[in-house]
């Protein structure tokens, strides 16, 4: 478990101070993938890099499985740093050296016996999907290889926390899939808590359990990937879930139109009932479907629909309200 209380860090230049990180306090617990997501000059990198300490806080602690890392010497801290991996934006490569060579740097900085280095450096490879690579320069690499050579970098003193910084923000589109799904796999089958920061809210869908949303080095919102979805409460939040799941209705249109327009949401088990048709059936009402769609996150489905209530003010309140009695959310636009 990793516990960030009331962490500050304040950057000092010249006169000036600036805020990087402002009273954070998060738990993320044992084996989950969490993300934190904000623009640039949030806060997120400078908060990823106080959990390892790359950042020291100005102030509060942090604690990793109930270790205040804060109170470690040099050398504890380097030992604890051992059972946290980081993976980077841009690889953080060295070119002069083989792709072999490189997971056995880390191999060598944690004094693995020469013997026991090749083994390791195989095994990393084939989990990575690189196992014929061994031996190829990184100048040889596509982007999606080099990073997967620092995921197998990163897990070579097999850690229990992998700190991932704007890991698919320089790949492409086909490339980010592939390198979300290997990190998935990493975390269902090694166990690994993952912490996530990027930009892109569309990562933190694939594969985060929970989030955090930051601006101004401070946290705005947090809580599970599938209900900060289904019911964002920050303005900020709901920009980014916007760029994901657009629902918004040219105002030109939304004039064409007489009845009652209502956005639909269905959370779970009540995505796959046909509440809709019910109510349709049972009130003098009648639907016009303008925009919908139905995510997965989570492997839970969440429905949303912004659709066209036409007949008597009476009726489409009851209907609402049936709608609602059945555990579907409806706010009037």
């Amino acid at each position: 478990m990793i516990e960030i209380n009331n962490v500050s860090k304040v950057y000092r230049a010249k006169k000036k101070e600036v805020i990087g990180v402002d009273n954070v306090n998060l738990t993320i617990n044992d084996g989950e993938i969490f993300g934190i997501v904000g623009y640039s000059g949030a806060g997120k990198s400078s908060l990823l890099r106080c959990i390892n300490l790359l950042e020291q806080p100005t102030d509060g602690e942090i604690l990793v499985d109930g270790q205040n890392l804060m109170t470690l010497s040099g050398k504890e801290l380097r030992q604890a740093r051992l059972k946290i991996g980081m993976i980077f934006q841009h690889f953080h490569l060295i070119d002069q050296k083989t792709v072999g060579e490189n997971i056995e740097f880390s191999l060598k900085a944690a004094n693995v016996a020469k013997d026991k280095r090749e083994a390791r450096i195989k095994e990393l490879l084939t989990m990575v999907g690189l196992s014929d690579k061994k031996d190829v320069f990184p100048g040889q690499l596509s982007g999606g290889q080099k990073q997967r050579v620092g995921i197998a970098r990163a897990l070579a003193n097999e850690p229990t926390i992998l700190l991932c910084d704007e890991a698919t923000s320089a790949l492409d589109p086909t490339t980010t899939t592939a390198i979300l799904k290997l990190l998935k796999k990493i975390n269902r089958e090694l166990g690994i808590t993952i912490v996530l920061i990027t930009h892109e809210m569309e990562v933190v869908k694939e594969i985060c359990d929970r989030m955090a949303i930051m601006q101004n080095g401070r946290v705005v919102e947090h809580g599970s990937v599938y209900d900060i979805f289904a019911n964002p409460t920050n303005p900020l939040t709901q920009e980014f879930i916007g760029s994901v799941v657009s629902f918004d209705i040219p105002s030109e249109i939304m004039h064409t139109f007489n009845g009652t327009i209502v956005k639909v949401l269905f959370k779970g088990d009540t995505a796959g009932q046909g509440i809709i048709s019910d109510m349709l059936q049972q009130f003098e009402v009648r639907g016009n479907f303008l925009h919908g769609t139905i995510e997965y996150i989570q492997e839970r489905p969440l429905g949303i629909f912004i659709m066209e209530l036409i007949g008597d003010g009476q009726d489409i309140n009851r209907a609402i309200t049936y709608m609602e009695s059945r555990g579907v959310t409806v706010e009037v636009q």
